[in-house]
């Protein structure tokens, strides 16, 4: 008997129960957000490019709503470059590396990441889809191209723009 017809047969009468629970998976647990969110980042930055250093900010700026009214303030030139705190967000490598293996970016020098036409492509087809990730495309559709590799530098050294 084939295995996936035990499967089957074991699963048949059996009982479940589903358990709601307080808090979703957050979305740098799940590589599908974090390729989803680098190949956005990408798409909307100057040549559909952008440093490691910049991924890092935007990655770490996209994960909370306090964060990303943090950057826009920036940004406006609201607050100091020094008052945003920034962290390496380990998700982003695998999800950088992921999409690398997916053809969907290339990596040049292990610094700067560029879309790939395959990319390009999916990445413009997730942005085309109005009901997916609805924050993460409003923010990174004005941040990305504003935050230039400059302010990025600036901010990750917390340096003031004023």
């Amino acid at each position: 008997m084939p295995l996936e017809s035990l499967f089957l047969e074991a699963l048949q009468g059996a009982n479940f129960s589903f358990t709601a629970r307080p808090e979703p998976v957050a979305g740098d647990l799940r590589m599908s957000w974090g390729i989803s969110v680098v190949l956005l980042s990408l798409l909307h930055s100057r040549g559909r490019k952008a440093s490691f250093l910049k991924l890092q900010f935007l990655a770490h700026s996209i994960r909370t709503e306090g964060s990303r009214k943090q950057v826009h303030a920036v940004l406006r030139g609201e607050r100091k470059t020094s008052e945003v705190q920034v962290r390496v967000e380990p998700w982003l490598n695998r999800a950088v590396a992921l999409a690398h293996g997916l053809k969907y970016v290339e990596v040049s020098k292990g610094k700067t990441i560029t879309l790939t036409p395959l990319g390009q492509n999916v990445a413009s087809a997730i942005d085309a889809k109005s009901d997916v990730l609805q924050h993460e495309r409003a923010f990174l559709t004005i941040v990305a191209k504003r935050a230039t590799e400059e302010i990025v530098t600036r901010i990750w050294r917390m340096e003031t723009l004023l």
